[in-house]
């Protein structure tokens, strides 16, 4: 893998680490408030993180469907996934379906159900994979710096 490859795979799963983590961020945010704690966010903020996150999954999930538009590292991502997930990927696309629904609901209403915590352990794999992915390319890297590939 070329340097420019590698790196460019790192931003990318970089970039969707982040994505989870936001909405990570706005779920936690949404059940604090559903408890009666109150935090420094404008709805329009999470409501925007929410969005992201939506985006996110529905990126995933056309990645499961394997539509042909799919950015190649959210096919490595939903690849992954699928590897590591005991069901095929018709009942993931469909699970992803109702994780979707989930967040547009909670991004309309900004208001926490239990849906939502689905979509968490769902963001976690998704951030958890893109860093593991992330640390891989990197290794990969250096280890062909280290061997004077370009």
């Amino acid at each position: 893998m070329t340097r420019w490859r590698a790196k460019r795979r790192y931003e990318a799963n970089r970039r969707f680490g982040e994505r989870a983590d936001d909405t990570l961020v706005a779920i936690a945010i949404l059940k604090g408030r559903r408890d009666g704690i109150e935090l420094e966010q404008t709805d329009e903020e999470l409501a925007e993180k929410l969005r992201r996150g939506r985006e996110l999954l529905e990126d995933i999930r056309d990645a499961l469907a394997e539509d042909p538009g799919v950015d190649p590292y959210e096919m490595a991502i939903a690849e992954e996934l699928v590897s590591n997930d005991p069901n095929p990927p018709s009942v993931l696309i469909r699970d992803f379906d109702d994780l979707i629904d989930a967040l547009e609901t909670a991004e309309q209403t900004l208001t926490y159900s239990e849906e939502l915590d689905d979509v968490r352990t769902w963001l976690k794999r998704i951030s958890n994979t893109a860093s593991r992915t992330s640390r891989d390319a990197v290794s990969r890297m250096r280890g062909s710096l280290a061997n004077g590939t370009r």
